[in-house]
């Protein structure tokens, strides 16, 4: 790649984006949309992707492949993309090997600088955002570089995830190396705001959250019927994202067996290295089947997908701190669909479920509970009626077009 190529004008409107995603999160594409529209230049600085040419996305700019990188670095990084297509992200065994590469192979702190930095060299911009706190310490190191403003939009309370202590101590530690160069700091809700607050003795952490657009719903349609030949009065509930550890689908897939209404069936939307795991407990439940696998969609016709459900489910476990307090995707496409939801009774969600009256949240520790919880959900027409009326107003005021006025007012404040 030429330097002289891809070098913009420090006097401009240029953002540079670190992630150490390979397919870039929506929540990236939607802040780098929102930006652009706003005048300002934005290139996504991403992990080599094999799949990078079918996602194709002219702001974005890989590492690795190049001349640029080598050395331990970009081996770690590809045998963790062999890996990751077989063993679960987040299983034990998955945990081990990351946790024994941090340990003896690499560094958290200089791991993503060493392969970042050559290519993110060659930008000058007047904002260098981190995405996640991998990318906070090679991001401070481009902004004291080039002069330019640092934004940390923490996606996840990084630190508190389930990673062995040693590992947890670390990224806490660079966390709060770094977090007090920003020149702003957000995330993805109130919770994680306030203990990123409270722990760094900051003023203030915006909330941006991962809000889908206001878009029209899409028609409620019976697609999953169809191409599962359910009768009409089945109803169903989806769950839609990866397949990966950690997300309570044993549990899920196992409540089926104990489900005592007859027309409920469950339709598990998505790739992942559990999927074979849970196909097969699937398979081990005697009399009819009522648990069917689709595969994952692109994000563009994800809600076309959602839309087809009568309710959307979210069993995440409080594991570590950063589930419990998560706001996952599926929460606000399940929103921007109109489906009524089932969720854990965990703090951002049940303020959003109870709050807003779209749905129900309960124990899902176990399967019976599980079961139990979906079977008081489609226990009352009339009340999942209210659920999809309240949806309506709850789709209006919960979307990304309301996010994005955080967003722009952040960066304006940084001109």
């Amino acid at each position: 790649m030429d330097a002289a190529a891809v070098r913009q004008d420090h006097d401009s409107k240029s953002i540079l984006m670190l992630t150490a995603d390979r397919q870039i999160d929506r929540r990236i594409l939607l802040q780098a949309d929102s930006l652009e529209k706003a005048g300002w230049q934005v290139t996504i600085l991403a992990m080599k992707d094999e799949g990078a040419d079918r996602r194709g996305d002219s702001r974005v700019v890989r590492v690795g492949g190049g001349t640029e990188v080598g050395g331990l670095e970009e081996r770690v990084a590809d045998g963790y993309r062999q890996l990751a297509r077989r063993l679960p992200m987040n299983g034990p065994v998955m945990r081990l090997l990351k946790g024994l590469a941090w340990r003896f192979l690499v560094d958290q702190e200089t791991f993503h600088a060493r392969l970042y930095s050559g290519v993110a060299s060659r930008f000058a911009p007047q904002v260098v955002v981190a995405h996640d706190l991998p990318m906070l310490p090679v991001s401070c190191q481009v902004a004291r570089a080039c002069g330019a403003r640092l934004v940390y939009d923490s996606h996840e309370l990084y630190s508190e995830q389930e990673f062995p202590a040693r590992e947890k101590k670390r990224w806490a530690e660079i966390e709060a190396r770094y977090i007090g160069n920003c020149d702003a700091v957000m995330t993805i809700n109130e919770s994680i705001a306030g203990e990123l607050a409270r722990r760094h003795a900051l003023r203030q952490v915006h909330v941006v959250s991962n809000a889908e657009r206001a878009s029209d719903p899409p028609p409620r349609s019976r697609r999953f019927h169809e191409l599962f030949g359910l009768p009409a009065t089945r109803k169903l509930l989806l769950f839609q994202g990866g397949l990966s550890a950690n997300r309570n689908l044993q549990a899920l897939v196992e409540a089926m067996h104990h489900v005592t209404n007859p027309d409920v069936v469950l339709v598990i939307l998505g790739d992942g290295a559990l999927q074979q795991n849970l196909m097969r407990e699937a398979r081990s439940q005697p009399g009819a089947q009522r648990v069917f696998f689709h595969p994952a969609v692109p994000q563009r016709e994800l809600l076309t997908h959602t839309a087809a459900a009568d309710a959307g489910v979210i069993p995440y476990q409080a594991t570590c701190l950063n589930n419990y307090f998560c706001t996952p995707n599926k929460l606000f496409e399940f929103i921007a669909a109109g489906v009524p939801i089932l969720g854990s009774d965990l703090p951002e969600i049940s303020k959003m479920v109870t709050g807003r009256g779209i749905g129900l949240v309960g124990d899902m520790s176990s399967a019976r509970a599980v079961a139990g919880l979906i079977d008081q959900l489609f226990a009352d027409d009339d009340r999942v009626a209210v659920w999809r009326e309240n949806l309506q107003q709850t789709r209006k005021a919960v979307c990304w077009e309301a996010e994005e006025g955080k967003l722009l007012a952040i960066y304006e404040a940084l001109e």
